[in-house]
């Protein structure tokens, strides 16, 4: 992470950007890699954004709803903006929302995507993302890299195939 709060993730991926972006934002791609947890987007600027806890994640305790947030900028294929807030504990909520943006370029016959989380002010929320708190998963990396591999081989990390 940068002096000033922002992590950026950056990956290749052999997809196009039309699969790259539906992958990212329909809860029927992205319920199949990462924490298999279905992100649901209102992709209008104000619209809602939320990811729904999986049943594993409920049987240890989580909300319905583990993190939340609103579309700022909506420019398919290439480009959202939205805010960001973890539910997991009341120690992240509390820190309130930060600024997430994801880009996809196309880029050497290949996607570039480029995630970059403004934490600044929300060190808890900070070492979730970047996958620095103990048995909570690999953060942003694990997260693309699973989406990266979904779309390239079908199945994610897990062997979860795509839809």
């Amino acid at each position: 992470m940068s002096a000033n709060g922002v992590q950026v993730n950056r990956v290749w991926i052999k997809a196009t950007p039309r699969a790259v972006w539906d992958a990212i934002t329909s809860p029927e791609w992205n319920v199949r890699y990462g924490y298999e947890c279905p992100s649901h987007y209102d992709l209008r600027p104000g619209g809602a954004y939320r990811v729904t806890a999986s049943d594993v994640m409920k049987e240890h305790g989580a909300p319905d709803v583990i993190i939340d947030g609103e579309v700022l900028e909506s420019d398919p294929p290439r480009k959202l903006v939205q805010t960001w807030r973890a539910n997991f504990s009341p120690e992240l909520t509390e820190e309130g929302f930060t600024k997430l943006t994801w880009e996809i370029v196309e880029e050497y016959g290949s996607v570039r995507l480029t995630v970059t989380h403004e934490v600044g002010g929300a060190p808890a929320a900070a070492a979730q993302v970047a996958g620095d708190v103990p048995g909570a998963g690999g953060g942003w990396s694990y997260i693309i890299s699973d989406l990266k591999t979904l779309l390239e081989t079908g199945k994610s990390l897990a062997g979860v195939g795509a839809p």
